[in-house]
């Protein structure tokens, strides 16, 4: 098979893979960034394969929280410092190993066999890299192609760790990502002619009376909600403005014209669903 990476023609076949987290906290950027810098975590590393990693954006802090917080802070983003804020989504772009086998890279026998899935009992096939020459410059080539659409996609300055990792069973490109929005929805209160926020006091679902803000209602009694422009770290809103409850179908979508526009022919399974 001819390399053509230009474009305009049809080269590879294989399995789209495109995985999405979107609920990291505070508490669990510690295990993340240990396990992105120090290859430490539950995959299978082959630590003689781990010098051939290759880190597309890498932290300048100490750990991976102090690199959210340090971000947020210099470009004055908004956001809520509570333990249950969503501070980081995750993305993996890989495929299986016959993908990356059409590209010219070689795979040996490991000792270990698939539990589950498709290929249940057979036999786990790991990347034969010894030198940097054992990487095709087709599989480089792909990688640059799913940065290139994650750019696009987050916005490049929202990327806090990207690195391609050769060391684990499949060749695979792991990003972690700011949400980030450039406006968001408020609810409105009632203020007093200071300007001052009204309190009423209400009943919570244990029947106890508690003083809260209160809330602004149009005739139709329903809360008013005013758009705020700024930077906001805002998960909700972010998929929002991807499609919402269609977000993950669209994003699959469209990865899939753009890699294929790129030479690359992936299967991407039903067209519109939320599936891999």
């Amino acid at each position: 098979m001819t390399l053509n990476l230009k474009g305009g023609k049809i080269l590879f076949d294989g399995k789209q893979v495109l995985r999405v987290e979107t609920k990291f906290k505070k508490k669990d950027l510690y295990n993340i960034g240990v396990e992105m810098t120090n290859r430490k975590g539950t995959g299978n590393y082959d630590k003689e394969r781990t010098a051939f990693n290759v880190e597309y954006v890498s932290m300048s802090e100490r750990n991976l929280y102090q690199e959210v917080k340090q971000t947020l802070e210099k470009r004055n983003i908004e956001y809520l410092n509570k333990p249950n804020t969503n501070l980081l989504n995750g993305i993996t772009f890989t495929s299986g190993p016959e993908f990356f086998e059409t590209l010219g890279m070689d795979f040996v026998h490991s000792d270990r066999t698939y539990k589950t899935g498709n290929k249940k009992g057979q036999i786990i096939k790991v990347p034969n890299i010894k030198s940097e020459k054992d990487i095709p410059q087709a599989v480089s080539y792909y990688f640059d192609c799913c940065m290139e659409y994650l750019k696009e996609f987050v916005g490049e300055e929202n990327i806090i760790l990207s690195q391609i990792h050769y060391d684990e069973d499949t060749p695979h490109l792991q990003a972690y990502f700011l949400p980030i929005v450039e406006e968001v929805k408020r609810k409105c209160y009632v203020k007093d002619k200071n300007g001052n926020v009204v309190k009423e006091k209400v009943k919570n679902k244990n029947g106890e009376t508690t003083i809260v803000p209160k809330l602004s209602r149009d005739e139709k009694g329903k809360i008013v909600y005013e758009t705020v422009k700024g930077k906001f770290l805002n998960n909700d809103q972010f998929w929002k403005n991807k499609g919402g409850k269609n977000s993950y179908a669209k994003m699959q979508d469209t990865f899939n014209k753009f890699i294929t526009e790129k030479g690359f022919k992936l299967d991407r399974g039903n067209i519109g669903a939320n599936v891999e």
